[in-house]
């Protein structure tokens, strides 16, 4: 694993490189809310949702896409009002970027995301959000 993310090569034919993002945010309203949200909107865009969980105030969603659709998955994952750590906004821009790039031999390979979404009211959001600013 690199930074957060790591590539998963399978053997067998030829091998082909996956993406495995794991990504962080918070969420306003209460996080098991916009989770259910967010569920709908990934299956509009072509997503798969593989697990859907909750504790203590925490979400978590596991969900799969194809690398062509990443722009409009990362839309999606601002537009349900989540507020993307940097380090998952940097995962996420790095990926379009390079589906961008390798786009006629990468666009049907897979993503797999593991996001976990805390109340931006909960203490342990606030310190983790602290913690990254600068200075």
């Amino acid at each position: 694993m690199r930074n957060g993310y790591e590539s998963d090569v399978s053997e067998g034919s030829g091998g082909s490189d996956g993406w495995m993002l794991r990504l962080t945010a918070l969420s306003r309203e209460e996080p098991e809310r916009t989770v259910r949200l967010l569920s709908g909107a990934l299956l509009a865009c072509g997503g798969w949702v593989l697990t859907r969980t909750r504790e203590n105030g925490i979400a978590a969603l596991d969900f799969e896409f194809a690398r062509a659709a990443c722009v409009e998955i990362y839309a999606v994952l601002i537009g349900c009002g989540l507020e993307l750590s940097r380090d998952s906004h940097l995962r996420m821009a790095e990926l379009c970027h390079c589906t961008k790039n390798l786009i006629e031999s990468k666009a049907f390979d897979i993503a797999r995301v593991d996001l976990v979404v805390y109340s931006s009211g909960s203490k342990r959001s606030r310190d983790e959000s602290q913690a990254s600013l600068p200075g």
